[in-house]
């Protein structure tokens, strides 16, 4: 059973790919990139989002709206020296819908057929990560048989449809019941992977050649070794600690500031501080004290590192935000 990382915007950056690669995914993808802003060389996503080490052991996911250029995309992203690049359809977003991107191209089978034809001979493996439908759980198998007419790398489905958004919870079913149907492709599942024995429970009855791991992994890498544990023996070797976390999110900061400079460092680890220590706190642990805790864990760890202003007017103020999320 494969293990991927999904691409996830604002969170799969270089650094946390960096976090990410020490639990040994078989597969990672960098962020997701917008076809438009890759062909006009948009300065940030060549030189951040698509920022990588090693391409044998990353892919990345592109999406956008207009057939051409997706084409054009995907041969850029095949010249920068990527050899698995995936086709977002599955992005729910009203802001990447209404172009005409994401799971909308749940609704634009053409264009999509399209796309795969113009770049089945390239030097690259394409593949598509789709939800089970639209507004509803609308004949996702067309993709699946699509897939396999174009003999792509794996087909992903997220069990969810674009209405649902994030809400409820993921159809496997569906995904089940898709992944038994006869194809010659690797089949993924995606969607509300968040424990190893849960998805144990969810994946038992497919026909799975691979999950990839979203959301759980924000803030818990360690979801990657557990899971390949679980999967294997029924139990967990692997075990987070405290200490473990703090060493991480210490080095996890460290790695966005060699690369985007300490403010930028300050805003964007604040995303990751409450999954990072979640579960540690106290089941009557009261919020202001949540927030006292990793307030000094920052005054411990941090303050010799980052600026004091910086450190006291950004993380802090963000940090207290953490109650409302």
């Amino acid at each position: 059973m494969k293990i991927y990382t999904a691409p996830m915007a604002g969170i799969t950056d270089y650094s946390f790919r960096k976090i990410l690669e020490k639990f040994e995914p078989d597969f990672l993808f960098t962020e997701m990139v917008n076809a438009n802003l890759l062909n006009r060389e948009d300065d940030t996503t060549i030189n951040e989002l698509l920022k990588c080490d090693n391409k044998e052991k990353t892919g990345t996911q592109i999406f956008g709206g207009d057939k051409n250029e997706l084409v054009s995309g995907i041969l850029k992203l095949k010249n920068f020296g990527f050899r698995k690049i995936n086709i977002n359809m599955g992005c729910p977003q009203p802001k990447i819908v209404k172009n005409g991107a994401g799971s909308a191209l749940l609704e634009n089978y053409e264009l999509v057929e399209q796309v795969l034809l113009e770049t089945q001979n390239i030097d690259a493996k394409i593949s598509i990560k789709i939800r089970v439908g639209y507004k509803d759980f609308d004949n996702p198998e067309i993709f699946l048989n699509l897939a396999n007419k174009h003999n792509l790398d794996f087909i992903c489905v997220h069990g969810r449809t674009q209405k649902q958004m994030y809400s409820g919870t993921a159809n496997w079913e569906i995904v089940e019941k898709l992944s038994k149907m006869p194809r010659n492709i690797n089949f993924f599942g995606n969607g509300d992977l968040f424990e190893p024995s849960e998805i144990k429970r969810k994946i038992a009855s497919c026909n799975l050649d691979g999950i990839i791991l979203s959301r759980g992994i924000i803030g818990n890498p360690w979801l990657i070794s557990q899971t390949r544990e679980f999967l294997k023996t029924g139990k967990i070797n692997t075990i987070q600690t405290f200490d473990e976390t703090k060493s991480l999110v210490l080095e996890h900061l460290q790695n966005i500031v060699e690369n985007k400079g300490e403010k930028k460092a300050v805003l964007e680890i604040n995303k990751f501080l409450r999954p990072y220590f979640q579960k540690f706190w106290d089941k009557n642990l009261d919020r202001n004290s949540e927030i006292a805790v990793i307030e000094n864990f920052f005054d411990e760890n941090l303050k010799s590192k980052i600026d004091k202003i910086i450190l006291e007017k950004e993380i802090l103020k963000k940090i207290k935000m953490i109650e409302i999320l």
